[in-house]
């Protein structure tokens, strides 16, 4: 498994190392509310959650809330989806090329259960650049 650092490299890389599948998924959660955020969706806290549905316990609620909420992502392959308007966009390739771009660190530091290693700060501005926005202007198409 190799670090992949530069956005030429991500083009000769077909599969991210899954150590880095997290940062996908991470990147793809924050697109996803956003994009909720834009068409006005109101996404419910923890608390509010629980009194909508008090038999189900923390677990199941975390899986609902990811459900209703969350991007698509398939921890096998790497495939992203997000929805906005009713219209489900693959944005895998976009994504793994941000995340190859902001690690930061070496594969070790990437193993852990956080994000150190991974410029999330700047992964979300540059997402909120390429990706957000072409899907809310309509140069990224649906699916």
């Amino acid at each position: 498994m190799k670090k992949i650092s530069k956005s030429n490299e991500i083009q000769e890389e077909t599969n991210l190392s899954h150590i880095y599948y997290k940062y996908l998924w991470l990147l793809g959660q924050f697109i996803q509310h956003s994009l909720l955020y834009l068409q006005g969706v109101r996404i419910p806290d923890p608390p509010e959650l629980k009194k909508r549905f008090p038999k189900k316990n923390a677990a199941e609620l975390i899986n609902l809330h990811r459900e209703m909420y969350g991007c698509k992502f398939n921890w096998k392959t790497g495939s992203l989806i997000v929805v906005y308007k009713d219209d489900q966009f693959e944005i895998s390739s976009e994504v793994k090329e941000i995340v190859a771009n902001n690690i930061k660190a070496d594969f070790i530091a990437c193993c852990g259960f956080d994000y150190r290693g991974f410029d999330f700060k700047k992964a979300s501005s540059t997402a909120t650049k390429k990706i957000i926005e072409n899907i809310t202007t309509g140069q990224l198409k649906p699916l």
